[in-house]
């Protein structure tokens, strides 16, 4: 289920593919796993003695995880594409560092339809050994994918 989810999910790949599993999922909700490693590519400047993950590599993480949610109910996954519209009230709590897991979780809080168009609205929290580390509310455009 989770390495054929996330790539038939998601049009990211390596290096910009920042869910390594899903945990599980739901209706409303998916748990996945991103697991930050000191080989990022980010870290030689982020910063180069003191590596953190920078917040939007975390936002983009959050982001790819409510894609796979928003998309995995489509039996032609390939037909929308999930685009990140908005970011608000994201918070960073801790700062992350190589070593770290982080456990996130999306919940879908309403979907609008638009014409052939989607436009749903997520709540994402992100653990660190069962810390809150982010959190805050995101929405996003199902839009039809031109390329298929």
């Amino acid at each position: 289920m989770n390495e054929s989810l996330i790539f038939n999910s998601l049009p990211h790949r390596f290096p910009f593919l920042f869910v390594d599993k899903v945990i599980s999922i739901a209706e409303d909700e998916i748990v996945a796993i991103k697991n930050v490693t000191i080989n990022e590519w980010f870290f030689v400047g982020h910063f180069p003695n003191n590596p953190i993950l920078p917040g939007v590599i975390i936002i983009e993480a959050v982001a790819q995880t409510a894609g796979i949610l928003f998309l995995s109910k489509f039996e032609q996954k390939d037909k929308y594409l999930a685009l990140l519209l908005g970011v608000e009230n994201f918070k960073f709590k801790k700062i992350i560092k190589p070593g770290d897991s982080l456990t996130i979780k999306v919940k879908k809080i309403k979907m609008k339809k638009i014409g052939d168009n989607y436009f749903p609205f997520a709540y994402a929290q992100v653990f660190v050994n069962q810390e809150i580390v982010a959190e805050g509310n995101l929405n996003f455009a199902l839009k039809k994918n031109e390329n298929t």
